[in-house]
């Protein structure tokens, strides 16, 4: 878990976006001190409401900048990541290379375009059609440092600066908690003018499990859950892994509606599909599953339904193969494969215990065998599929 120290001037809406993005556990992070450079301001009571130590150190009683800026660093102490949310200050040279590559600010414009403290005037003084918002590292200029993220909205024949703004600000408080993630899990690289957006850290905080061959999954689910993960799963898995005393949530209680049609249909929802399938650096994405209160899953352990088995018994039927025919499984397994960028999907349950360690040890499962393991799933889909075709064909 690291530490912030967040900068603010005024209301401090960016504040409390990532107060509450820590609250929701989708932030691993810990404000150590919320300063602002102005007494009385919003942004010290949402700091006091939630219990974040908090000061005032007030531009007015010192002479000098650099005095100022020494009495801030003085506060900041020892944090990871310094987050400017509000901050109607310029900081000096020294300041900015004392935190070089942790000092970040969200701006209400799409940079380059209308920097300074006057955005949406500017915006619509020039008659721009979009405008938006930007995270960047702040670096020596006047928001000039390297982009993050950026997410942009129309700009309407009809605005005002205070239309505009809130607009912006919706957007500011979506991707700003985004940027902070993307750091805290070691996915930013500066390099020159580019902030490079790498695979990094993927923490799984959640996992979806749900399997026919039930081998090994309940010391498995043990193990994650040991390991902080959420335990999702359906029916039978959920039954065996709730017996064995490990929390699980049922997909029905996520999604809320019913495994119906013989649980023909259980996964087949937004609620799974989409956490699986987010692309959690995009804004819209990200907007979209907070509307819908869709979360993400960060684990997808999943095998099928035994077409292979039950067609190699005598006598079999077509309607006894036809309902083992997998439908929510590959679904579900192809998801997380193709999204494999954010998600680790399992199929084989000789990967359990390697799994479940390196949650253990890290949190997390590194972007190179997330790729593998997608690679391994999407031939476990090919050659079930395959089975099917040739079942079908020879019948």
């Amino acid at each position: 878990m690291i530490k912030l120290a967040v900068l603010c001037s005024g209301r401090g809406t960016d504040l409390q976006s990532i107060i509450d993005a820590i609250d929701s556990g989708y932030l691993a992070a810990e404000i150590a001190v919320v300063l602002t450079d102005k007494p009385n301001v919003g942004a010290l009571a949402r700091a006091e409401a939630a219990g974040i130590p908090n000061v005032c150190v007030d531009r007015k009683n010192f002479s000098t900048r650099a005095d100022f800026e020494a009495a801030l660093i003085e506060n900041i102490g020892g944090v990871d990541l310094v987050v400017l949310a509000g901050f109607m200050r310029i900081l000096s040279a020294d300041f900015v290379k004392k935190f070089s590559g942790r000092l970040m600010n969200i701006h209400p414009s799409l940079l380059p375009a209308f920097p300074g403290a006057h955005a949406h005037r500017d915006v619509l003084a020039y008659g721009a059609k979009v405008s938006g918002c930007t995270v960047h590292f702040v670096d020596e200029g006047t928001d000039t440092g390297p982009i993050i993220l950026q997410a942009a909205v129309d700009v309407r024949e009809d605005d005002t600066e205070e239309t505009l703004a809130a607009r912006v600000l919706e957007l500011e408080h979506i991707i700003y908690p985004r940027a902070i993630r993307l750091f805290i899990d070691g996915r930013l690289k500066i390099v020159g003018r580019r902030v490079e957006i790498g695979g990094g850290n993927m923490k799984i905080k959640r996992a979806l499990i749900s399997v026919s061959n039930k081998l090994g999954v309940v010391d498995l689910a043990r193990k994650l859950s040991k390991s902080g993960v959420e335990i999702i799963s359906t029916g039978g898995t959920g039954k065996a892994i709730r017996a064995a005393g490990v929390p699980v949530t049922y997909v029905s209680d996520l999604t809320g509606f019913p495994e119906i049609m013989n649980g023909r249909v259980k996964t087949l929802n937004p609620k799974i599909h989409g956490g699986i399938l987010a692309v959690r650096d995009n804004p819209e994405h990200l907007r979209q599953m907070e509307e819908n209160g869709i979360e993400p899953i960060d684990l997808v352990v999943v095998n099928l339904y035994p077409f292979k088995k039950t067609i190699a018994k005598p006598n079999v039927t077509l309607d006894d193969a036809i309902e083992n025919i997998d439908i929510g499984g590959p679904a579900m397994i192809r998801a997380a494969a193709k999204n494999f960028k954010y998600v680790t999907v399992v199929t084989n349950p000789d990967r359990y215990d390697e799994i479940a360690k390196l949650v253990a040890d890290t949190g997390e499962v590194p972007d190179d065998l997330r790729k593998e393991l997608a690679a391994e799933a999407f031939a476990h889909t090919a050659d079930y599929d395959a089975a099917i075709t040739k079942y079908l064909s020879d019948v």
